[in-house]
């Protein structure tokens, strides 16, 4: 008999709900450009589910009416079984119903049968007649059953080779529509694969499309970021020259101010040799005294000025933070060159002096947890689960962080449905 393959009977209705999770991740991963495109997709695929649903409905049907035609055909091969069993027995029977008639006619044609025996040379022997009329009666007897079993064999057999053609032909139709049910079902699986290579290509297209606007977004962030960084690094660079005209100025204002006091000194000095006592040693001894209406000496300091605030280990950790930016992300690291989101924040905070374990989850339950709406910059922010990742918050709503493989430490807004846990560095 004709089996269905297995592939066939696979439920399809899984292959739907594969082929609409993945468009449906699909929209998750693009909110922005190609939604129209995106969502177009999503009616095809609703549409291809329900066409695979309606599949994989007529492919249940179709194996349920196979499993019934495989019962049926077993009950059509007992009834075969049955019907070849009862022809042999009548043929059998015609054949023993044959040879007694060949038998009984063998008999009365050689040995004269009963009549024979009727005749008897001595018509007086009453005994001898009897004898031979009640064996003549017998083989009337047995000679109309032979005749009336072998009819009857006859019969029984001709019943049983009708029964037998029935049989064979039951089978016959019965492979017949198995085979084309298992063309439909064939026809139907065919069909659903189409439909599958539809749908995947046009996933992968949409993916690529995707992926092609995320590196160029990707591409216009890190711009961005350049750009933002070179701006920083200008407006570091002026206040570095300022400080240094201001030291520079400071240096030869106070210059002029020791010339003007030593010209001071040395004209009081030389009137007083003239005049004698009439200049008070005191204005002589104290040169920081006010000489020719000039005003006292002031000190400019060049020391960088930490973040207001904030305590001096969280602002020098925020600083070696932001000195990373660019430095590639690698799993395990912990500096000076490559990081992982942990490693970032114990080199950062190691060059403040403070240590910390080299752990996201171990960082959070070893620091004092604080509510988001208290952050200030040096603080640390997680996920929901802290063992997951960690960032340093640095103030205006921003982060600096080591995100994963094939980014670089980075400087990126804070997102607060990522981040819902803080802690601050004691």
């Amino acid at each position: 008999m004709t089996l269905l393959t297995s592939h066939l009977r696979c439920p399809p209705g899984k292959v739907a709900a594969a082929l609409v999770a993945a468009i449906a991740l699909l929209g998750m991963m693009m909110p922005r450009a190609g939604a129209n495109q995106l969502a177009n997709d999503r009616a095809k695929a609703r549409t291809i589910e329900a066409e695979i649903a309606t599949l994989g409905q007529h492919e249940d049907a179709l194996g349920e009416q196979y499993d019934a035609a495989v019962a049926t055909l077993e009950a059509a091969d007992a009834r075969v079984t049955s019907a070849t069993h009862a022809l042999a027995l009548a043929r059998a029977d015609q054949a023993k119903t044959l040879a007694l008639l060949r038998k009984d006619a063998v008999e009365t044609y050689v040995g004269g049968g009963p009549l024979a025996l009727g005749e008897s040379s001595n018509p007086g022997n009453m005994n001898d007649a009897l004898l031979g009329q009640e064996l003549e009666q017998t083989f009337a007897s047995d000679q109309t059953n032979a005749l009336d079993g072998y009819r009857e064999a006859q019969i029984y057999a001709n019943i049983a080779r009708v029964q037998l053609v029935s049989a064979r032909e039951a089978d016959a139709r019965q492979l017949a529509r198995l085979d084309s049910d298992r063309k439909q079902v064939q026809a139907a699986a065919d069909q659903l694969l189409s439909l599958e290579a539809q749908v995947k290509g046009r996933i992968a297209t949409i993916v690529a499309q995707i992926r092609a606007e995320e590196l160029a977004a990707e591409r216009r962030a890190e711009a961005a970021r350049l750009a933002r960084l070179r701006a920083e690094e200008a407006a570091q660079a002026a206040r570095l020259a300022a400080l240094r005209r201001a030291q520079e100025e400071a240096q030869a204002q106070e210059a002029r101010q020791e010339a003007r006091q030593e010209a001071a000194l040395k004209a009081a000095q030389a009137a007083q040799a003239k005049s004698g006592p009439q200049v008070e040693a005191a204005s002589l001894s104290d040169p920081s005294a006010t000489v020719a209406g000039t005003a006292p000496i002031g000190t400019a300091s060049g020391a960088p000025q930490a973040l207001p605030g904030v305590s001096a280990a969280a602002s020098v950790a925020v600083q070696a933070a932001e000195s990373r930016v660019g430095d590639a992300y690698v799993w395990g690291a912990d500096g000076p060159d490559y990081f992982d989101c942990s490693g970032l924040v114990m080199w950062a905070y190691a060059q403040a002096g403070v240590y910390l374990p080299h752990y996201s989850g171990a960082q959070y339950y070893d620091t004092i947890h604080i509510p988001m709406s208290d952050l200030e910059p040096g603080d640390l922010v997680f996920p929901a689960d802290p063992g997951v990742h960690v960032a340093i918050y640095i103030g205006n709503g921003e982060i600096v962080q080591a995100p994963y493989t094939g980014a670089n430490v980075q400087i990126v807004p804070l997102d607060p449905s990522f981040f819902v846990l803080a802690s601050r560095v004691g």
